[in-house]
């Protein structure tokens, strides 16, 4: 967040673009359970991020205003309020570096949330939560790329979210070529360190550090 603000200065614009990647979804998603067809939804989320990459509104993310989070979903109601009281769709962006948006893909990707009866803010965080949840697991995916690693991450990957019971043990662990008390084990340890991987995502998004247990049960309380 401190780097996405920094103006000019060196990686800025790349942390920028890595913070409206990861938001992207989830406007989608608000905005469409604002009533927004998906294709309004989706030049409406375009051109929002087409002016935040344009660095206008960036700085104005500061830890006296909020976490980012806060900040970001307050700054897209006021931009779709302003496109309601025009008299004509415009094309917006200008000549500021765009992020293309997938039309079917964001409709898949938000299905859940828009089949659900939820207010476009709890659209937001839920899918704000399933984002930074999903990133973090593939950050941890990454890291156990071995053909070992992967076998063991690929079936330990339904318990590491939710945290439930590892069902079957004895059988998994015999069919992983290992013991339940080793397979127990490993499960722990990919729970630990997805857990730190989740708390880095949520905390890339944040000026003041001091906000990170806040967000972790905003993350929390969404994903329930």
């Amino acid at each position: 967040m401190l780097a996405a603000s920094g103006g000019d200065a060196p990686g800025a614009h790349a942390a920028l673009e890595h913070l409206c990647k990861g938001y992207r979804p989830p406007l989608y998603a608000f905005a469409r359970r604002t009533g927004l067809d998906r294709h309004a939804a989706q030049d409406a989320v375009q051109g929002f991020l087409a002016r935040l990459l344009e660095r206008e509104d960036i700085a104005r993310a500061t830890p006296e205003r909020g976490r980012f989070r806060a900040y970001l979903i307050g700054a897209f109601k006021n931009f779709l309020t302003s496109q309601a009281r025009a008299e004509k769709a415009q094309k917006r962006g200008g000549g500021a570096a765009a992020i293309p948006i997938d039309a079917d893909g964001a409709e898949g990707l938000c299905a859940a949330e828009l089949i659900e009866t939820l207010s476009p803010d709890k659209a937001f965080d839920r899918h704000w939560a399933r984002t930074v949840m999903a990133r973090a697991l593939e950050r941890l995916r990454d890291q156990h790329a071995s053909p070992a690693q992967a076998r063991i991450f690929a079936k330990l990957q339904p318990v590491l979210a939710d945290g439930s019971r590892l069902e079957n043990a004895a059988a998994l662990a015999s069919e992983l070529g290992t013991t339940p008390g080793a397979l127990a084990a490993a499960a722990t340890r990919l729970r630990r360190r997805y857990r730190t991987l989740l708390e880095d995502e949520v905390a890339r998004t944040l000026e003041n550090p001091s906000d990170l247990a806040g967000e972790l049960r905003a993350l929390r309380e969404a994903w329930l």
